[in-house]
């Protein structure tokens, strides 16, 4: 594994500094391929290489998470695949450069895991206040949007965006609670642990930088948001909500997994007797 990073790095590292002399095609969404320049990805390669001399999960997963964060995009590349109604411009070349990214991401995510001991259970307490977050941000995004009005929305009214809403409100709902409560243990397990780590995941770090983004622009002076048609105030509001939403159901998602999972110590059995 720790040699399958080294070649992902070099190759990965190879196609940004390709990218980054002028050589990068014209992206269909804004800015580039990632959500970090060019260069920044370049270093990246460089330490996740060096990180490979002596193994230290704890880097690895930081690592791991930051290259997911740069990819934050995957997250509209897959809602354009599954909803091509919605209009969200389908960037081919800039998805696969997204995907390498990921894929270096849970490579590395693998090999940290590889090189610590298995985690064990926590609290389901702890589960429990991710979806009730995950909940909270899911309801306070839509009251943001209900401020507004919902005829803000940048899509037409087709199939798609009433696929997409309905998606919307089970993923800040439905699955939450599914992941934490026992009826959820007579669901096939990927089927709630896909969508949850995806989504989760996805969410977190797609709209973490975004709001890391608003913050640099407003110390900058610049508006957290511009030629956008909605107060910067509804961003302030739903943004967080956003990155709540997908933290609390990550935390689900993992609690979910430690829950349905065969047991291998005493521990662990009494983790998932207690629920």
């Amino acid at each position: 594994m720790r040699r399958a990073v080294v070649v992902w790095a070099v190759a990965y590292g190879g196609l940004r500094i390709w990218f980054a002399t002028g050589h990068a095609p014209e992206w269909k969404l804004p800015g580039d391929d990632l959500l970090i320049p060019n260069w920044v990805s370049v270093i990246g390669c460089l330490v996740t290489a060096l990180a490979m001399i002596r193994i230290r999960p704890r880097l690895l997963w930081a690592l791991a998470a930051g290259w997911l964060a740069a990819a934050g995009f995957i997250l509209l590349d897959l809602v354009a695949t599954v909803l091509p109604g919605l209009g969200i411009p389908h960037d081919v070349p800039g998805m696969l450069s997204r995907l390498g990214a990921v894929a270096g991401a849970v490579l590395l995510g693998s090999l940290a895991k590889s090189h610590q001991p298995e985690a064990k259970p926590w609290p389901p307490w702890v589960s429990t206040a991710g979806a009730c977050l995950a909940a909270v941000g899911c309801l306070t995004r839509l009251g943001a949007q209900a401020v507004v009005g919902f005829e803000q929305v940048p899509y037409g009214g087709n199939l798609s965006i009433v696929l997409f809403e309905g998606g919307f409100v089970l993923a800040g709902t439905v699955l939450p609670f599914l992941l934490v409560h026992r009826i959820g243990r007579y669901f096939p397990r990927w089927l709630l642990l896909l969508p949850g780590y995806t989504i989760g995941a996805g969410i977190t770090a797609y709209f973490t930088v975004g709001l890391l983004q608003m913050i640099v622009n407003v110390v900058q002076g610049q508006p957290a948001y511009d030629d956008v048609g909605l107060p910067q105030s509804f961003f302030w509001v739903a943004v967080p909500a956003y990155v709540v939403w997908g933290a609390g159901l990550t935390v689900a998602a993992r609690g979910y997994q430690f829950a349905t999972r065969k047991a291998t110590d005493s521990e662990c059995d009494l983790q998932i007797t207690q629920r």
